[in-house]
C-alpha cells in the first residue's frame, strides 16, 4: 500500500501500510466504528427486538455451533415475551427469495433449564420466520416451536420445518426471523446457524448471516458455498471474532487457515455504505491493521497471487438490501508481507477513486484471504477516509516497483523487466530485463532526463555517455538488429523535433561478463549541434534478443570538465517521484563518497510496508551534506495551478492550499550507532531534517526556481539509538505570486554520522495552527528513550519527547521501588528533551552501585513508561 504518487495518474490503485493522517469523512451505517472495528455487541442483521425486565439477551460465545457466537435468551416469567428479531436477510447477491420451491428452514438451538411441556403459547420457545411481499404485505408465518420436552438438551439440535411445510405462493421481498422466548417461559435457550435452503438442491434465494458470528455492519461469504448453507470448510470454519488479540478495544477478526488446506478463498466484508459527500474522481484510503502468525514464506514466494490476503473494494448502485446484486467497479488488491513467520499489529491501506459512472451510490469492502493463503491472521479498525491532500504514496513511501524517471516502455510476453536488487552497481538497484525471443522488443525507456537544477543540454560540448551493463547468458554475436542488446540516447529540441540518436550496442562477443562494463560512447562521437529540452534513453533488448542484462549508472557528463548539463537519477537507486543529491558532486557523474555511497532504498526497516530510504554514514567522515529529496509537486494555490499536468509522472496537485496555508510535512525516523557527544559538539551540523523549497516552475524545463527554502533540523534525543519516532515542521505558504509548486528534502547535513533510516514523508494542510514558527520540529508522539551512557559513572543523560504542552512527572527509583531523586515535575512545551543524572538523590547524596528505575509520566495520563539502568561504580 502505498499512498498514490503526485506523479502518478489520478486513479493509480496502490497498497502499502501507513499510519493515517486525514480525518475520516465517510460513515456507515451505524457509522465508521461499527464497521471499522469488531467491539459491536450485536451481531449484524439482529437487533433485540424485546427484553422486558426479568430477561437478558445476550450475542455470547460460551455457547456456538459455528464462528463462536451465538443468541442467547435467559429469562424468568415476565411482563412481555423475550425476543431477538432480524432485520429484512434478504440482502446482497439474492434481493429476493422466490415461490414455488419446498423450503427447509429452522435453527439450531440449545436448552438449559426450560421450563418443560408447556401449555400454553405464552410458555413457549419457538423461532419464526415471517415472509412479506415487495409492497410490505404478509405472505406467511412459519412457527417452529422449540423442544421443550425435557429442560435441557444434550447439545446443538436442528429445529426445522416438515416437508413441504413451507412453499412460498409469492415472491418474497422481506425476511423477518424471530427467536422468542413466551411471557412464561424459563430458563436458558441459545439459538445458532438460522437455515433457509431449497431442498434437493433447489434455488430458494440466500438469506444472510445465518450463522451470527460477525458484528453489525458486516456479513461474510465463507467457504465452500458461503456458509449460509451452514457448512464450512477449508479452516474458514475456524474464522472468529475474538479477544486473543486486538489492535484497538478488545476484539478483532481472525482467521486460522492451516497448512495444506484445500485451496479456496472467503472474505468478511462490510455491509453496503452510502458515498456521502463524494464524487467521482475523489480518492478515499482503505486501511486495515493486521497482525500475523504461523506463515509460510516459501508458500508466499511460490504462490504471489493466491497465498496471500488483501481489501476488495466494490462500487455498487444499489443501497437497500432489495438491490439487484449491483456491482460497478471492484478490484482484489493484494497486500505484500515480509518474508517472515509472523509479525505485530501493522497497517496496511489501499487507495481508490471514485468511479465516474453516475450509478455509483454506495461501497462495500471485503477483509479478503485468497485460496492458498494459510496462517493464523488477525484484522481490526477498517478506516475509510477521503484524502483532502496529495496522494502520496511514490512521495511519502518508498514501496513502488518502480525507479524515478523511468518505466516499463515494453514488456511484451516472455519477457521481463525488473527494478532489480540482485545486481547493481551503485545504489543497490538496476534495471533489469530477462528474456527469450519474443514478438516485440522489450525496453526500459526513461522520462525527460533533463530536470531540476539544470532545464536544458548544453550544446557543442564533447559530451561522454553511456551506461555499466552487466550480462548473463545471452546470445552472442548477433547477425541482425533484431538479435541485439542496446542503449539509446535520443536529443530533442524546445519545439520536440528530434536532434539525434546515440545508440550504443551492448557487447554480446561473450554470453555472460564478469562484472558491469562501462559501454560508452567514442570521443567525438556526441557533440549536440543544438540545445537539449528533452532526453530521452532507452535499454532494449531487441526481438530475438535473448538472456539476462542489467543497466546502471547511466553515463552523461562533459568531457575534460566541461559543462553539459545535468540529466537526474542517472543511478536508479530511488522510487517513483524521488531524486537525489549525494557528495561529492551531486552523483550524476557516478562518483559517491563520504559514507553516501551507501545510501539506498532497504528492506532492513521500514515504519510501514516494506523499504525505506537508508543513509549510513560512518564516524570521522569527511564533512559532506547529501539528500534524497521529492520531485516538484503542484501546490495549486487558491486553485490557479492546474491539478495533472501531461502524463502519469508528471506532477498532480495538493489540494485546498491558499496563500498563508500551514502545510505540515512530517516523516518517520530510525537512528542508531548514533554519537550524541558528535551531536552536543556540532549541533547545527551534526544532524538530519527536511529542507521544504517553494518554487515558481512545475515542469522538467522549469530553470533552478526556488523562492523561499530553509533547512529545519531535527532535535534527536542524547542517544545511541531510537525506534521510529516522527517528526514534523510546519511551513506556511509564502504570498509570493510566483509559488507553483514545492519539494522536500531528506537531508543528512554534513557531520552527521550514523545509520538512520527515512519512512512516510506526509504532508497536509492545516489552516487551523496559528503561531507557525518555520523552525518548529516536533515529534508526533510521546517517547522515553534509554539513558546515555549505560551502565554509568558518574552522570547518565535521560531524554524523551513531548508531543504536546504537558505536565511531565520524571523520577528515579531503586529496585525496591523506593524513590530515590524525583528530576522533573513540571509542565513543559512540546518537544525533545534531555536531562543530567549525576546519581544523587532528593537530599544532594551520591547514592550506591545498582540497577535503578527510571519512570516518566505525562499528559495528564497518557503516557507512562518506565527503563532500567546501572550505576557501576
Amino acid at each position: 500500500m502505498k499512498h498514490v504518487s503526485f506523479y502518478s495518474k489520478y486513479c493509480f490503485l496502490g497498497i502499502v501500510f501507513l499510519a493515517i493522517l486525514f480525518p475520516a469523512v465517510i460513515k456507515a451505517q451505524a457509522g465508521i466504528n461499527s464497521i471499522g472495528s469488531f467491539e459491536s455487541d450485536l451481531p449484524s442483521y439482529w437487533t433485540k427486538g424485546t427484553e422486558p425486565a426479568g430477561a437478558t439477551l445476550t450475542w455470547a460465545s460460551d455457547q456456538s455451533r459455528s464462528l463462536g457466537k451465538s443468541l442467547k435468551i435467559t429469562k424468568s416469567v415476565t411482563s412481555d415475551v423475550a425476543m431477538w428479531q432480524s432485520e429484512n436477510m434478504i440482502d446482497y447477491w439474492s434481493p429476493t427469495l422466490l415461490p414455488n420451491v419446498d423450503v427447509l428452514l429452522g435453527a439450531y438451538v440449545k436448552t438449559q433449564g426450560v421450563n418443560t411441556n408447556p401449555a400454553t403459547d405464552d410458555a413457549k420457545w419457538y423461532v419464526a420466520y415471517d415472509f412479506y411481499r415487495k409492497d410490505g404485505t404478509l405472505i406467511g408465518e412459519t412457527k417452529l416451536p422449540i423442544n421443550q420436552s425435557s429442560a435441557s438438551s444434550t447439545g446443538f439440535v436442528a429445529d426445522t420445518n416438515a416437508v413441504g411445510a413451507t412453499i412460498l405462493p409469492d415472491t418474497v421481498y422481506t425476511l423477518i426471523i424471530k427467536f422468542v422466548g413466551g411471557k412464561n417461559a424459563t430458563g436458558t435457550v441459545w439459538a445458532d446457524d438460522f437455515i433457509y435452503v431449497g431442498r434437493g438442491g433447489a434455488w430458494a434465494g440466500q438469506t444472510w448471516n445465518q450463522s451470527v458470528g460477525v458484528p453489525t455492519g458486516w456479513l461474510y461469504w465463507l467457504p465452500p458455498n458461503g456458509g449460509n448453507d451452514l457448512k464450512l470448510n477449508d479452516g474458514f470454519e475456524n474464522t472468529r471474532i475474538t479477544t486473543e488479540a486486538a489492535h484497538t478495544g478488545l476484539s478483532s477478526l481472525k482467521f486460522d487457515l492451516p497448512f495444506n488446506r484445500a485451496p479456496h478463498d472467503g472474505f468478511v466484508g462490510t455491509r453496503r455504505f452510502p458515498l456521502n459527500n463524494l464524487v467521482a474522481g475523489d480518492v478515499i484510503r482503505i486501511s486495515v491493521w493486521v497482525k500475523a502468525s504461523n506463515l509460510v514464506p516459501d508458500s508466499a514466494a511460490l504462490h504471489p497471487g493466491t497465498w496471500s490476503v488483501g481489501l476488495t473494494p466494490i462500487f455498487q448502485s444499489g443501497l437497500t438490501n432489495n438491490s439487484t446484486y449491483d456491482e460497478i467497479w471492484a478490484k482484489d488488491l493484494v497486500f505484500a508481507f515480509p518474508a517472515v513467520t509472523s509479525f505485530d499489529w501493522t497497517q496496511y491501506y489501499v487507495d481508490v477513486t471514485v468511479p465516474s459512472d453516475p450509478k455509483v451510490k454506495s461501497m462495500s469492502i471485503r477483509i479478503h484471504p485468497y485460496s492458498q493463503f494459510t496462517g493464523t491472521i488477525y484484522f481490526d479498525d477498517l478506516t475509510v477516509e477521503k484524502l483532502d491532500v496529495p496522494q502520496i504514496s511514490g512521495i511519502g513511501s518508498f514501496e513502488s516497483d518502480l525507479p524515478s524517471y523511468w518505466t516499463k516502455g515494453t514488456e511484451p510476453a516472455g519477457a521481463t523487466l525488473t527494478w532489480a536488487s540482485d545486481q547493481s552497481r551503485s545504489m543497490g538497484k538496476s534495471l533489469k530485463i530477462t528474456k527469450t525471443a519474443t514478438s516485440d522488443v522489450a525496453m526500459w525507456q526513461s522520462e525527460n532526463m533533463v530536470d531540476f537544477w539544470s532545464p536544458r543540454l548544453m550544446p557543442n560540448v564533447d559530451v561522454l555517455l553511456g551506461a555499466y551493463v552487466k550480462t548473463q547468458g545471452v546470445n552472442t554475436s548477433p547477425a541482425t538488429d533484431d538479435a541485439k542488446w542496446y542503449v539509446a540516447y535520443d536529443f530533442y529540441r524546445k519545439d520536440g523535433t528530434l536532434i539525434g540518436e546515440t545508440k550504443l550496442p551492448i557487447n554480446q562477443s561473450s554470453a555472460s561478463s564478469s562484472g558491469f562494463v562501462a559501454d560508452t560512447n567514442a570521443v567525438g562521437a556526441t557533440i549536440l549541434p543544438d540545445t537539449v529540452y528533452t532526453l530521452i534513453i532507452k535499454f532494449v533488448g531487441g526481438k530475438n534478443a535473448t538472456g539476462t542484462v542489467w543497466a546502471d549508472d547511466f553515463i552523461y557528463v562533459g568531457r575534460g570538465g566541461a559543462w553539459a548539463g545535468q540529466t537526474w537519477n542517472q543511478s536508479v537507486g530511488v522510487p517513483t517521484g524521488w531524486l537525489y543529491w549525494l557528495p561529492p558532486n551531486g552523483g550524476n557523474d557516478l562518483k559517491l563518497n563520504d559514507g553516501f555511497e551507501n545510501t539506498r532504498i532497504t528492506t532492513e526497516a521500514a515504519h510501514t510496508g516494506l523499504s525505506s530510504l537508508k543513509f549510513d554514514l560512518p564516524f570521522n567522515r569527511a564533512p559532506h551534506d547529501g539528500f534524497v529529496g521529492t520531485r516538484r509537486y503542484s501546490l495549486n494555490i487558491n486553485g490557479t495551478n492546474p491539478a495533472v499536468i501531461k502524463n502519469s509522472h508528471d506532477i498532480t496537485s495538493i489540494k485546498n492550499v491558499k496563500t498563508g496555508s500551514v502545510l505540515r510535512i512530517s516523516v518517520w525516523v530510525k537512528a542508531s550507532n548514533l554519537v550524541p557527544d558528535s551531536a552536543a559538539l556540532h549541533p547545527g551540523t551534526w544532524s538530519v531534517g527536511l529542507t521544504p523549497i517553494f518554487q515558481s516552475g512545475l515542469t522538467n524545463n522549469s530553470t533552478y526556481d526556488e523562492i523561499w527554502a530553509k533547512d529545519l533540523v531535527f532535535a534527536f534525543p542524547a542517544v545511541t539509538q531510537f525506534g521510529w519516532t516522527q517528526y514534523y515542521v510546519d511551513v506556511i505558504v509564502p504570498s509570493d505570486p510566483k509559488v507553483k509548486s514545492m519539494s522536500v528534502r531528506i537531508h543528512p547535513y554534513s557531520q552527521f554520522t550514523g545509520t538512520i533510516y527515512f519512512d512516510d514523508l506526509g504532508i497536509e494542510v492545516i489552516n487551523t495552527v496559528t503561531d507557525v514558527k518555520n523552525d518548529k520540529v516536533i515529534p508526533v508522539s510521546y517517547s522515553l528513550y534509554q539513558n546515555y551512557p549505560n551502565p554509568f559513572n558518574p552522570t547518565t543523560i535521560i531524554s524523551y519527547t513531548l508531543p504536546e504542552i504537558a505536565k511531565v512527572t520524571l523520577k528515579i527509583f531503586d529496585i525496591l521501588g523506593r524513590e530515590v531523586k524525583t528530576l522533573i515535575n513540571r509542565e513543559q512545551p512540546a518537544g525533545v528533551y534531555s536531562i543530567t543524572w549525576n546519581g544523587d538523590n532528593n537530599f544532594g547524596s551520591k547514592i550506591a552501585s545498582g540497577v535503578y528505575i527510571y519512570r516518566i509520566e505525562a499528559g495528564s495520563g497518557k503516557f507512562n513508561q518506565t527503563k532500567k539502568m546501572i550505576l557501576l561504580k
